[in-house]
């Protein structure tokens, strides 16, 4: 059983290896925005909505610091704009017209490239490879 517990590790491994190289293709044809500026950006695309900007950093593993210099890098090429939020401490960050327009260009490359990385997997594959991952996000979200 250790072998197994090893190998699957090693694959995590290689998944983040496989995630930071997908990471990279589409933030090269995306010349206008940096690799962390393209993470928060696909957060937000996700959620189309407003988002905490704590929620942002818990989501990414990004300190807050790293999140303000950002969010404040997005906001200044008005992809994002910045509102407070319920109490005076907290901020919201929303998409802008031009944001949601972004939103579409990256999600039009993310398809692209994603498709490409996974085309010669059968439907059933993918399918079992979903099913997988999810009892995966399961365990590391009772692991974790």
């Amino acid at each position: 059983m250790k072998n197994e517990y090893s190998y699957i590790l090693e694959r995590l491994t290689s998944l983040k290896k496989l995630r930071n190289k997908i990471l990279e293709e589409i933030n090269s044809e995306l010349a206008d925005i940096s690799k962390t500026e393209y993470v928060l950006m696909h957060k937000i695309c996700n959620r189309m909505e407003s988002l905490n900007m704590s929620d942002l950093s818990e989501s990414t593993g990004y300190s807050n610091a790293i999140i303000t210099l950002t969010v404040d890098g997005l906001e200044s090429k008005g992809y994002v704009k910045r509102t407070r939020g319920s109490d005076r401490r907290s901020y919201l960050v929303k998409l802008t017209d031009n944001g949601k327009k972004k939103c579409g260009e990256i999600k039009i490359l993310e398809k692209k490239i994603t498709e490409a990385v996974f085309e010669n997997m059968s439907k059933e594959d993918l399918s079992s490879l979903m099913d997988i991952l999810k009892k995966l996000d399961d365990l590391i979200a009772r692991y974790v």
